[in-house]
Parts: structure tokens; sequence; C-alpha cells
């Protein structure tokens, strides 16, 4: 008997009902014609892969899977509330996994909104494991200066900055790879991921990159890296971090008052994404003024 929930690659005729699968559950209606558009556009311009499953011509589940720098794969997924059913979704996702085995990539990422909770049971059993609900912060305008928490800060030795560019590659993966030992934001990407992919992940976002490792009597001890979002509307931090050897001294706070800088010099809010389990860095981001808006969660597989 042939398996109706089997995952294939969408014929011609239901394209577009695939697509629009991947924004709205069965029991919705279909999403805007021009919505779609810009998916087959997505699917035609960046060599994704599309998936569904069930009734051809009305399938019941899609997964649609997006190629990006640094060895990894964006999953886009039916949403699906606690009444749909998550097994086609399910299926689609099993099978966009095991095509990303094929190819030169090693990490595949799911991302939703908290409130599609049967996403979630689809990302289960499409063999995904459960990394971070991921909540994004920022200043509501541009940022006050920060100078009287800079000088409250238990360490007084002097930071002193350097462009990344300045650095050998060795050393400014080393100290990148430091920084993640015990880290409390998102521990299950531990080891996941080699450097340069982190790196060359963290260019691809964004514009006018600014980034910098910080050095106390020339001892790298942790980077900041900086980007404006592509509209330049927001000042992104993308990554802080402390070696453990250094965490505890008020380092973090000094990182995030030079964030804070050169967000004030850009004329450009401030705003960055935390794991909600953080708890130590969310009670940081809250003296900068910095307010959680929408979360997201957030569900990983290796493909390597």
């Amino acid at each position: 008997m042939t398996d109706p929930l089997h995952p294939r690659s969408p014929e011609p005729k239901e394209l577009d009902a695939a697509l629009g699968r991947l924004l709205t559950p069965p029991s919705a209606p279909p999403p805007a014609p021009s919505t779609v558009r810009g998916l087959r556009k997505t699917l035609r311009e960046e060599r994704a892969r599309l998936w569904c499953t069930g009734p051809i011509g009305t399938p019941l589940g899609a997964v649609l899977t997006l190629p990006r720098p640094g060895r990894i794969e964006m999953l886009l997924g039916t949403p699906l509330g606690p009444a749909d059913d998550p097994t086609p979704t399910g299926r689609c996702l099993e099978a966009a996994l095991a095509s990303g085995r094929q190819t030169d990539n090693h990490l595949a990422q799911l991302v939703h909104v908290p409130e599609a909770v049967g996403t979630a049971e689809a990302a289960k059993l499409g063999g995904m494991e459960w990394l971070a609900e991921l909540q994004f912060l920022r200043t509501a305008s541009i940022p006050e200066p920060a100078a009287s928490m800079n000088a409250s800060a238990p360490l007084q030795s002097n930071i002193t900055w350097c462009d990344c560019d300045d650095l050998d590659t060795q050393a400014l993966h080393a100290v990148l790879l430091e920084t993640y030992v015990d880290a409390q934001d998102c521990p299950g990407l531990r080891g996941r991921r080699e450097p340069e992919d982190i790196l060359i992940g963290h260019e691809a976002s964004g514009v006018r990159h600014q980034w910098m490792a910080a050095k106390i009597e020339q001892e790298l001890v942790g980077v900041l890296l900086l980007a404006e979002t592509p509209e330049r509307h927001l000042l992104q931090v993308l990554y802080v971090g402390v070696v453990p050897k250094f965490r505890g001294k008020g380092l973090g706070q000094k990182f995030m008052a030079k964030a804070n800088e050169i967000a004030i010099s850009r004329k450009l809010p401030l705003s960055l994404h935390v794991d909600r389990r953080n708890t130590a860095a969310l009670k940081l981001y809250r003296k900068f003024d910095l307010q959680p808006r929408e979360s997201r969660v957030a569900w990983i597989a290796e493909i390597r």
C-alpha cells in the first residue's frame, strides 16, 4: 500500500499550494498570493529544497530548506497549533534532514513562534533537538550614554580593543572557542560548529560589521561582534563572549557599554537575541534599557 504521507518534492501544478502550506496550517485560509510569489522567488534564487506530504494538490504539511553561509540549513515548516496534526510536517522534516546529510552542511535549524506547539511536536517527530527559546531585545530608541555604569564595574584594569581583522586567524578562533566554554547561551550548540563556520555565519548577518576583540595586558579576554540590520534600522549585538578566566569581573558590562557607545555614535537603537534561560545576561541587558520583544523557539539537528 502506498504511504499517503510519503514526503515528496511537489509537482509543478501543486507548487503554490505547497508553498502556501509553509505559511498556514490546513485549518486556516490560504495566504495572500503575493506572499506565495515571494516564496517562489526564494525557492528559485537560493538553491532551496521543498518537501510536502499528503494528497497531491492539497498538501497537509511542507518544509522548505534554505542553505545558509557557515554550513547551516534553515528550515521553514508549517505553523501548527495544538489542534493540528504534526505528523505530515514531521515527516517532511525527517526527509529534509535526510537530504541535508547528502550535502556539505553540518547543522539544520528550525525556528517557530512559541504558540506553534504543534510545530514543536513535528520537530520532535522529525528527529530534531530543542535548543532554546530566544528572546529578542532592543532599546526603544538611540541608547543613552552608560559612563556611570562603566565606572562601577568591579574590574579596574583597562581594556584595550582591537579589530578582529588585526588578529591572526588561529588566535581569533582560539579566543572564540574559549568564550563558548560553559557559556549560558544556547549550551546545546557547544562543539556543534567549527569557529570558521560560526564567523562566516555572523559575517552573513547584517551590514557594516564592527568586530572587536578585547585585551587586558595583551591577553585576549573576549570578543564583541556587531552589525547593522540590512535595513540599517538597528545595531545588532551578534555575539558577546568572555573567556572563563575573566568572568565575574564586570567585563560583560564593559562589553555592553562599548556596544552602547557604538550604537550612540551610529544613531541607532541597540538589539540582540538571548537564551531566555540566561538570567545573568538578561539582568545585565536590562541595565542598558534593552527591553524584551518577541521570542522564538529554536530546534537543531546535526546533518554531517
